[in-house]
């Protein structure tokens, strides 16, 4: 069965368009786990599944788009909300105006309870009724302006709570509309990155599904030449995409034994039977050794009819050895051992497993 991208493309928007308008975190929380389902083992098995491997990788592409589509309209609706909550922060916080307790006012009405209050204690002792009667309307006239004084002074005081807890809260809403301005943006580009992921787990269970068709292809015919010796083939089952290719080292989880690589880059290639190689690597050694961690060389020769393949080495150096290829127990893994001729400060020696690029 042949798989091409458009199989592919069709996977993605059928699960996108089937998901449309869930926007859960228990939604797509489910089809983490029913993709985790799928996925588990398959890697594994791949290296001896054989094709019947196949609608499983389909399935799993499914429940990663299913998975990818929700995560990324969960991320978009957060950004969405955090926005809405950012522009209600923006607006300014209402103050009260100063109008509402002039100063002037509380002056003149200060200034006019004073008077008051002198004029009536210089007729206190006046024994004439006229002046009597005068001097009991300015007392009236004085609770009353004593009264509008405290009222006055009850609104200041009101006026410079209020302005101080305005003040409070516009110092407060900058702040938090600074942090809703920077958490909008970082869920922005996350719904981004979620996308992004995605569109990247469809591309590698693409490559996967025609890595295992490739894995399980029969060998091509021989054909006997009569003027140029046949070379010999790897034995049925083991493809030479089995060896050939760029290889690494992974980043975590490496599988080594003896001195442990730092990094290592493999390169095979292959043209009529022939193997032509180069390594690179570089061990992770004591500090203040003496020994050099880089070890580098070229190697080449016929592919044996056999899993594992071995070719004579020369390194950088000019110093010879052997190298050997073992298929790994999947289709991107090879297990790599060398060894070369002792020389004092040099690695001559290693052995670790790869994962194809």
């Amino acid at each position: 069965m042949k798989l091409s991208r458009m199989r592919f493309a069709g996977i993605w928007i059928c699960g996108a368009a089937s998901l449309m308008g869930q926007t859960s975190r228990e939604a797509y929380r489910q089809d983490y786990d029913a993709w985790r389902e799928v996925h588990a083992n398959l890697e594994r098995d791949a290296g001896s599944g054989g094709a019947t491997l196949i609608p499983q990788v389909d399935r799993a592409a499914a429940r990663v788009a299913a998975f990818g589509t929700n995560r990324a309209a969960f991320a978009k609706a957060a950004a969405q909300t955090a926005a809405q909550q950012r522009q209600v922060l923006q607006a300014v916080t209402t103050r009260p105006s100063p109008d509402v307790a002039p100063p002037a006012v509380s002056d003149l009405v200060k200034s006019d309870l004073q008077t008051v209050t002198k004029t009536i204690a210089r007729f206190a002792d006046d024994k004439d009724r006229g002046i009597q009667q005068l001097r009991q309307s300015l007392e009236r006239e004085r609770d009353a302006l004593a009264a509008l004084n405290e009222s006055i002074e009850a609104r200041q005081k009101a006026v410079a709570a209020t302005t101080a807890a305005a003040t409070t809260l516009e110092q407060g809403r900058v702040r938090i509309a600074e942090t809703m301005s920077a958490e909008t943006t970082a869920l922005s580009q996350n719904s981004v990155e979620l996308e992004k992921e995605t569109a990247a787990w469809a591309v590698y269970y693409e490559g996967l599904a025609k890595a295992i068709q490739i894995a399980n292809a029969p060998p091509p015919p021989r054909v006997e030449v009569t003027t140029v010796a046949p070379r010999n083939d790897t034995p049925p089952g083991i493809p030479r995409a089995r060896y050939v290719g760029a290889w690494t080292y992974p980043i975590s989880n490496g599988i080594f034994h003896g001195a442990q690589p730092e990094f290592v880059d493999l390169v095979v290639h292959e043209a009529n039977g022939h193997a032509d190689g180069t390594l690179f690597a570089r061990f992770k050694l004591p500090a203040g050794g003496a020994t050099d961690p880089l070890v580098r060389f070229d190697f080449q020769g016929d592919f044996a009819n056999a899993a594992l393949q071995r070719f004579p080495v020369v390194t950088s150096e000019g110093t010879a050895g052997t190298i050997e290829l073992i298929p790994g127990p999947a289709f991107n893994l090879l297990e790599i051992n060398f060894l070369t001729d002792p020389r004092p400060g040099k690695i001559n020696v290693g052995n670790f497993i790869l994962v194809k690029k």
